[in-house]
């Protein structure tokens, strides 16, 4: 039986669809933000419409008030999220910051005041067009509570927001390039995705784990995956695999 945690992603999953354009796609980080009792979230995608840099695709279920006085201070320059996490391929707790100190310190205690959370988890997307995005979360919950939070974050927004960077550049017309998998590293993928263990798979296909380990590294590597959810995520959108019974 599915847990409610399962149930939530799969949710999300099924109301990407409907988003059209900016004010959908906002409403959609709302309904999540909703779900998984987050204080908030934000999409920020780069070369998304064929513009540089300057010109990025943001969505986010900020305060409009935290979002002009963020321009207006000109934050961007020493916000560590925008600083590092374009440069990272893992998610980044924004515990790595440590105690912030001068600017970065009231740039921090003016975001709480608007209600951003003190707690923060950004996952970064790297396309293969040279897009790339930050898909990040934040809340307030206790260390204790967060350390537990945070590994469910991980999973499912790894997955959420290569999904919602995909529906961006699908609004955005760019057509989502074909991806070929053997037939070995589609089972393993499938395996994977109901759930199966590496050594699961080896045992179910007949093969050594080195070898189940072998066709997985492959797909990944094909897919530009991050891990075996990433490319079980985006062999999914790619509708190579099939949905478990």
């Amino acid at each position: 039986m599915e847990n409610i945690a399962d149930s939530d992603l799969m949710d999300a999953l099924s109301k990407i669809s409907d988003v059209a354009d900016r004010n959908s796609t906002i409403r959609f980080l709302k309904d999540v933000a909703s779900q998984y009792a987050l204080n908030t979230i934000a999409y920020f995608g780069v070369s998304v419409t064929g513009q540089n840099e300057t010109d990025p695709y943001l969505a986010v279920t900020y305060p409009p008030e935290w979002v002009a006085h963020y321009k207006n201070r000109q934050y961007v320059d020493v916000d560590p999220v925008v600083r590092l996490g374009f440069h990272r391929m893992l998610p980044l707790d924004w515990d790595e910051f440590g105690k912030p100190t001068g600017r970065l310190k009231t740039f921090f205690g003016e975001a709480g005041e608007f209600g951003i959370g003190s707690r923060g988890l950004t996952v970064p997307v790297h396309g293969r067009r040279g897009d790339r995005a930050l898909f990040s979360v934040t809340s307030d919950l206790s260390a204790r509570d967060w350390a537990s939070a945070k590994l469910l974050y991980m999973r499912d927004f790894q997955v959420l927001a290569m999904h919602i960077h995909d529906r961006v550049l699908s609004i955005k017309g760019h057509a989502n390039e074909p991806v070929s998998l053997s037939p070995r590293e589609l089972e393993c993928l499938q395996w994977i995705a109901e759930g199966k263990t590496a050594w699961e798979c080896a045992v179910i296909l007949g093969l050594s784990q080195h070898t189940v380990r072998c066709y997985l590294e492959s797909a990944r590597h094909k897919l530009h995956a991050t891990s075996n959810t990433h490319a079980v995520s985006i062999a999914h959108r790619a509708g190579l695999l099939f949905d478990p019974l």
